[in-house]
């Protein structure tokens, strides 16, 4: 066994496509060190945030993603291992020598798992030696040793050549075929697929690491809560899921390759299927085909289209007749199942699988087993005739060596068809399973068959061309998945500009608001583009298309010489002229006429916007305190013309000379009119920037109008790109697109990298809460305090127009519909507009008219929405003041952003994240969200709207943290305790992973600088369990006070030291240190339940002991964590076997380990410490422990 395992290992070494792979591998790992490493500038490859790209997890991870990357590599190499032998006919001379079954059959899998292992050692190699690359940045890398790569070594890549190869080497003994093999590769991918899916659901978080065969999921797993410090320095150790895994794996491919060595038959037969018997059949199908035909052959150029027609349909089904294709589609329709368990899932609730839905589901699950099947099946078509040795026979007869290549072409794009087919039936069985019944099927047929399966046919093309080409069917193969890894990476290394990959186009998706808008235009040009290019890889095929036995390079490129001729080459260059024509035009429209910039090129301009003009931020600027609009929305154009008239006022103590005017870049046209002389002295349109000098000073106390008009149209030849906020249906836009006075600190690069990358020094950090500076401020702008406004839109004639304000007049003039609104009260300079096609559902609290606007057919959740309105309303105006406005607005905006935002009295609302949401009130699992959100989103009205921060550290609590405390209190009144504890969980759980992908540093909750993960999940967590030991009443009063003393008030903006100082006069010396962990700290748990047992006394009663572990732990912030004193008020719990809380009471801790005896009066199931994580505790999933009885 050993000397045959040897011998298999030194054959392998001594082929060139060994060494070929090695050095690819060794090759991707380097560049990927190189693009995480900083050493291409425009590359924007990272591990996440502050990460070592040589830390141990970043090693792991690299290790583990480029392994997935090389599962073909090992199917070729171990099937190939014992089905050449059966190929070449050399089982004959093994099977009669006197060699042992054992001998033959592990020497064989030894010595292909040794070369394997070769080759993959590539990938540690490239990753060490990457790190010496000159240009890798030195604040990437971290200290590394030989271990650190030993280890995914061993615990991933050799774990899974076992496990894989096992797999692909049994199949390949049993069927001596290699195409089950490569099926199985792609089979072995549902878990990998389906994984990410499931892991969306914190309750399946354990199962979606356990399937996912390569083991990337269990390692993200384990490592998801670690801190940046953590992930920097700790080795990844052999435990938890990551053992689970891999011992489940390796234990399911062990009994594999045993069950494959029993019924392995050390004989000339596979079993009753002779070796030479799938030739035999191939050659015996080929003898019916239209090509080798008992008929009287008939070669005329009137009977080669209807030859065309009979191959193409042999070619077709053939392969169809296929098991191996049958399997692909069966394993990619199940993928597409099982990543539908959680369709559209947020917070673990569902959503309506609306078409648009299902197709971006089959979009992601489905596409990697229609590039398989376009992959392998081009290579089994290209070598069918050789591989069944009848190819020479067929090369003899007189056809023109374009039939065969169109066929096999055709074939494979049937194929597609036939798999896009399925999986649309596979989507609308996933409707109907979840009985809506609401199915476009017009959608599907759009999307899958318009859109699709041209790009799906280019792939086609090339995985043809490349068979041809490189006339090595694996290499091709694997010049394939190269070219797949490429449409992957190329945007991260930079090159994301859409004309320079084969095959790709810009992004877009469906709405179901605004359809494919005039992206699909945009598309079809594309297509076009690349069909050019196709047209000359059809062309490169059909010359080098292989006749006769002569593979050598020179015999082949003699053959090209031989099949140029004119109709040849005018197809050529009519390819060529459509690829550089349609070329021309995109470019020109994305370029010149248009302003299409690549995403190195948008940060670049941002940079140089702060280069440039960061040196005016300091001169003093006129504030906005009045703005009157007139806003005319053509949507079928997808203009946008806005004429408008600022009232500017020297709020300072010196005379203002100069007025800076920002504007969003993308205005086509920018007029201004100032109240008297002006002198333009920069016009930067490209940066958005211009400055103008006043004939006469604006002296303090001074008011001066400026009068403008902004316009936005659809630019360029094709008007493609998004140069304008208009859609044809659901436009939305802010004041951004408006002019904004003086520099603009909002507009710069923020993170450190970026900035480095482009020549900046680190972002500063915000301004300490009590800097007057900062308190000058308020955190939404630096050109306004508070405004009056008015606004005049028109739009088209079937939709309707929507501003802050009471609408006062609404009238049709010249074919356009008028809206005149207008505020009573100032706001902040923060509004927004939106147009749409719009049903409208009325509804009133008190005196509020509350109104939502919503597309036809997506009124699922509107009345969650108004419930969830008015308990807002009812909360925040009952404990802290009166709601502001007449009016208070919801309004759907398409997909295109998944977000809901708060504007003066009007709260924008995507379609994405609440209108089709699927919530089942009698499935205690399932979260009202879009309750929750439409509450937190009219909580803003208080919390930002009549009080506003100051731009300074921390003062994004007083509206984010304070918005989501409000919206906490809302939701707790209608949900209950059992769905409050789920919802906290998800907020535990999006703050512990938001921390360890920090992109400069963790601060704690009243110092952090508009960090979301922050500022909503662990202020959400932060301000519940401040009211759970407080009381509710007493934190209301607090932030009554709060708005009395701030609300609707200017300069100086109050900071947060506002509410934490109001927070700790109410608070008692006892419960002192809530105030100081939760706001000024960053403080962690990790409790554990260890035991619990009960015993049931004579009363009925059951008295429950629970022993339990405490620790407290303070973090900085990178993560490194010191232990920190307890003497902490912790909850104590015991709940039913339905999950129901039977008992919650506190208790002071102030140790590490806690004994604890509680009194319930029904059976307990489990009990625990902190059993609703309330605390912020890096393990919750320990805290509760079943009860012995």
């Amino acid at each position: 066994m050993l000397a045959i395992a040897l011998f298999e290992a030194r054959q392998r070494l001594k082929l060139l496509s060994t060494w070929v792979y090695f050095g690819m591998f060794f090759a991707l790992a380097m560049l990927w060190m190189a693009a995480a490493g900083g050493v291409f500038k425009d590359a924007y490859v990272t591990f996440g945030g502050r990460l070592f790209i040589n830390s141990p997890r970043s090693i792991a991870l690299t290790a583990a993603f480029l392994g997935c990357l090389g599962v073909v590599v090992m199917a070729a190499m171990m099937g190939r291992s014992v089905q050449q032998d059966f190929e070449y006919d050399m089982h004959h001379f093994f099977f009669s020598a006197p060699i042992a079954k054992h001998d033959y059959v592990f020497g064989r899998f030894l010595g292909a798992a040794l070369t394997l292992a070769v080759v993959f050692s590539s990938i540690v190699l490239g990753a060490w030696l990457g790190t010496y690359i000159p240009g890798i940045e030195a604040d990437r890398l971290g200290p590394s040793g030989p271990w650190m790569y030993l280890r995914p070594y061993l615990f991933v890549i050799l774990p899974n050549i076992f496990i894989f190869g096992a797999i692909f080497f049994v199949l390949a003994a049993l069927t001596r075929r290699m195409l089950p093999v490569y099926v199985a590769s792609v089979v072995m991918m549902i878990g990998y697929i389906v994984a990410p899916s499931l892991a969306r659901d914190l309750d399946y978080k354990t199962l979606a690491a356990l399937i996912d065969p390569f083991g990337t999921t269990a390692l993200i797993r384990i490592t998801e809560y670690w801190t940046i410090a953590e992930r920097n320095s700790r080795a990844i150790a052999f435990e938890g899921v990551v053992l689970y895994n891999r011992a489940l794996w390796c234990g399911f491919a062990l009994v594999v390759l045993l069950l494959g060595y029993w019924r392995f038959h050390f004989t000339a037969t596979a079993g009753s299927r002779p070796a030479g018997r799938a030739e035999g059949e191939v050659a015996q199908r080929l003898s019916h085909s239209a090509i080798a035909s008992q008929e009287t052959p008939d070669f005329l150029q009137r009977s080669l289209a209807l030859l065309l027609l009979r191959s193409s349909w042999l070619n077709l089904r053939e392969s169809v007749k296929d098991v191996y294709f049958a399997v692909i589609a069966l394993a990619g329709v199940l993928a597409v199942f099982g990543a539908s368990v959680n369709l559209g899932s947020m917070y673990g609730t569902n959503t309506y699988p609306v078409t648009y839905q299902v197709l971006e589901l089959i979009s992601e699950a489905f596409a990697l087993f229609m590039l398989v099947v376009t992959t392998f099946y081009a290579g089994e078509l290209v070598w069918r005739e050789r591989e069944a040795r009848v190819a020479q026979m067929l090369d003899a007869l007189p056809l023109p060596s374009w039939l065969p290549m169109l066929a096999k072409l055709f074939a494979l794009i049937g194929l597609q068809v036939l798999m896009l087919v399925l999986v649309m039936l596979a989507g609308m069985l996933i409707q109907l399973f979840r009985g809506y019944f609401a199915i476009d099927v017009g959608l599907y047929l759009q999307t899958l068959f318009l859109i699709h399966l041209p790009q799906y046919a280019l792939l086609a093309v090339l995985a043809i061309a490349l068979q041809v080409l490189i006339n090595h069917k694996y290499l091709a193969y694997f010049a394939m998945i190269l070219y797949y890894f490429a449409t992957l990476t190329f945007s991260s290394l930079g090159l994301d500009h859409p004309m320079l990959l084969y095959g790709t186009s810009p992004s877009f998706m469906y709405s179901d608001m605004n359809g494919y808008g005039h992206f699909l235009v945009r598309e079809r040009w594309f297509e076009l583009y690349w069909g050019g290019a196709a047209l000359m890889l059809m062309v490169a095929s059909l010359v080098f298309w292989p006749r006769g036995c002569n593979a050598e390079l020179g015999s082949r490129l003699q053959l090209a010489r031989r099949n140029l001729s004119l109709p040849v080459l005018a197809t050529f260059a009519a390819g060529l002229a459509i690829f550089a024509g349609s070329g021309a035009i995109l470019y020109y429209s994305l370029h010149i006429e248009g302003d299409y910039q690549t995403a190195w090129q948008k940060d670049n301009t941002r940079a140089e916007y702060e280069l440039r003009y960061k040196k005016y931020a300091a001169l003093a600027q006129p504030r906005i305190t009045g703005v009157d609009l007139k806003v005319a929305i053509v949507p079928e154009q997808r203009r946008l013309t806005v004429t408008g008239v600022y009232q500017l006022d020297n709020k300072g103590t010196a005379p203002i000379t100069q007025v800076f005017i920002s504007q969003d870049r993308l205005a086509t046209s920018l007029k201004v009119r100032f109240g008297q002389k002006i002198t333009p002295l920069i016009t930067d349109r490209e940066r958005g920037f211009h400055a103008y000098k006043l004939s006469t000073p604006l002296l303090p106390g001074q008011r001066m109008p400026l009068e403008f008009d902004v316009e936005f149209e659809a630019r360029g030849v094709l008007g493609l790109e998004s140069d304008t906020p208009v859609l044809s249906n659901g436009t939305f836009f802010n004041n951004g697109q408006l002019p904004r006075i003086g520099y603009q600190p909002a507009l710069e690069l923020e993170n450190d990298r970026d900035r480095k990358r482009h020549g900046l020094a680190p972002h500063a950090p915000m301004r300490s809460p009590s800097d007057p500076a900062g308190l000058a401020n308020n955190s939404l702008g630096v050109d306004a305090d508070w405004i009056s406004f008015n606004a005049v839109i028109s739009t088209s004639p079937d939709q309707v127009a929507i501003a802050p304000g009471t609408l006062e007049k609404e009238w049709m003039s010249a074919g356009r519909r008028y809206f005149h609104y207008r505020m009573d009260k100032p706001i902040l300079n923060f509004y927004a507009f939106q147009s749409a096609r719009y049903e409208v559902r009325h509804d009133r609290w008190q005196d509020v008219s509350i109104d939502v606007y919503y597309h036809p057919g997506h009124d699922f959740n509107v009345e969650r929405m108004i419930r969830g309105v008015k308990a807002a309303l009812e909360y925040n105006s009952k404990h802290f003041s009166p709601y502001q406005h007449k009016v208070l607005r919801v309004v759907e905006f398409p997909r295109y952003g998944a977000y809901a935002q708060s504007f003066p009295g009007t709260v924008p609302f995507s379609e994405s994240i609440g209108f089709i949401a699927r919530v089942d009130d009698n499935n205690p699992k399932d979260i009202d969200y879009p309750f929750y959100i439409a509450a937190h989103e009219v909580a803003h009205q208080w919390w930002g709207h009549q009080l506003v921060g100051s731009n300074t550290r921390g003062s994004t609590v007083l509206s984010e943290t304070l918005s989501e405390y409000a919206a906490l209190m809302v939701m707790k009144q209608q949900v209950g305790p059992e769905r409050m504890r789920r919802f906290l969980r998800y907020n535990l759980d999006k703050y512990l992973m938001g921390r360890a992908l920090e992109t400069k540093y963790e601060l704690p909750l009243a110092h952090n600088e508009n960090q979301d993960y922050i500022h909503y999940r662990k202020g959400a967590l932060a301000m519940y369990w401040l009211q759970d030991v407080l009381g509710e009443d007493k934190i209301n009063a607090v932030l009554h006070e709060l708005l009395t003393h701030h609300a609707f008030h200017g300069a100086p903006y109050p900071s947060v030291l506002a509410l934490t100082d109001a927070l700790r006069r109410v608070t008692p010396p006892e419960h002192a240190y809530l105030i100081d962990d939760l706001f000024e700290h960053i403080v962690l748990y990790e409790n554990r339940a260890t035991s619990a047992s009960a015993t049931k006394r004579a009363d009925g009663k059951y008295e429950v002991t629970l022993r339990a572990s405490a620790l407290k732990l303070r973090a900085g912030k990178l993560g490194d964590e010191t232990e920190a004193p307890l003497k902490d008020v912790i909850e104590f719990g015991v709940d039913d076997k339905d999950g129901k809380p039977l008992l919650r009471e506190r208790r002071i801790v102030d140790s590490n380990t806690v004994s604890v005896t509680m009194v319930v009066g029904a059976r307990p199931y489990k009990a625990g410490i902190d059993p609703d994580n309330k605390l912020i505790d890096r393990k919750p999933g320990d805290n509760m422990i079943e009860v012995e009885q």
